[in-house]
């Protein structure tokens, strides 16, 4: 697999991206597909990771970092969704001038967090040709109410409500683990700390902003425009962290062509290793739909 380096703007900051390419097995007629990391996530993880899948089945493929992560520019130990959805934009703009002069379509394609992502970004910039939301959830009110419980989901709202009060009165910022604004199961847990956390490059402190950024967070709220634009919704059908609710709930809403794919027997990210069955199983099924579907 060939990397190709670049940099593109977003609002004004300089971000680290890539195109993955196979020169032995390139499809002319095939779309660029563009995978876009969730929270926390980094270009070289799981965007490398689908770009090592799909590239010697003839794709290309673009991964970038968000603001404020690796190489890309922008403030770091800072995480606001509406600004990695007009980064998703951006990266869109940036791409369809390739795919343009390589008479190509775009397929945007977003893991975990980006699941939802993608859709907003959509609305910003429509110059794709399907979307793959993989493995996300599309209101957070309600799967924080689903990971919490209800008295946890109250206790959570309080501790946002007590900060804000603190910062009001002039209190320090201060930093909040994202996984107590984020929660997450423990397979979950344990793959982030096993896995994720040995890249030098992972991890962040938030802050109250993000929790506020994050309970805004609603895409399936507004799908007006999607009507002709084909969707698969590719999700484990045991993840504990973004429940099942999420993709059957987007399924129904979604006004356009679409698909649930459920990956039995996977979680969240556990199986997220390039030569895991179920993540040869879960990519060898986007692949396919893609081509399918464009």
């Amino acid at each position: 697999m060939i990397e190709q380096k670049v940099k593109f703007n977003s609002d004004g900051f300089a971000l680290d991206g890539a195109f993955f390419i196979d020169e032995s097995n390139n499809d002319p007629r095939l779309p660029i597909v563009i995978v876009c990391s969730g929270f926390t996530g980094l270009k070289n993880i799981h965007p490398e990771r689908f770009a090592r899948a799909l590239t010697p089945k003839g794709f290309t493929t673009f991964g970038f970092d968000y603001r404020g992560f690796c190489a890309s520019e922008g403030p770091h130990e800072k995480v606001l969704l509406e600004e990695q959805v007009r980064d998703i934009a951006n990266a869109v703009a940036f791409v369809s001038r390739r795919a343009g002069e390589e008479g190509r379509k775009i397929v945007l394609a977003g893991w975990g967090m980006a699941g939802g992502l993608i859709l907003d970004a959509f609305k910003l910039n429509a110059q794709v040709a399907a979307l793959v939301a993989m493995n996300g959830f599309y209101d957070a009110k309600r799967v924080q109410k689903a990971l919490r419980g209800e008295r946890g989901w109250e206790e959570f709202l309080a501790f946002v409500q007590d900060e804000r009060c603190r910062l009001s009165q002039g209190g320090e910022a201060r930093g909040i683990d994202p996984f107590d604004i984020y929660p997450l199961d423990p397979v979950s847990r344990e793959y982030v700390d096993n896995v994720l956390r040995k890249n030098p490059d992972y991890g962040l402190t938030s802050d109250l902003n993000f929790a506020d950024s994050l309970l805004a967070f609603n895409p399936e709220a507004n799908l007006l425009g999607f009507e002709r634009t084909p969707l698969l919704i590719a999700h484990g059908a045991e993840n504990a962290l973004h429940p099942l609710e999420e993709p059957r709930s987007l399924h129904a809403k979604y006004p356009g062509p679409k698909e649930l794919f459920l990956l039995q027997g996977g979680g969240h990210t556990e199986w997220m290793l390039d030569e895991h069955p179920l993540f040869i199983e879960f990519s060898g099924k986007v692949a396919e739909w893609i081509k399918a579907n464009c």
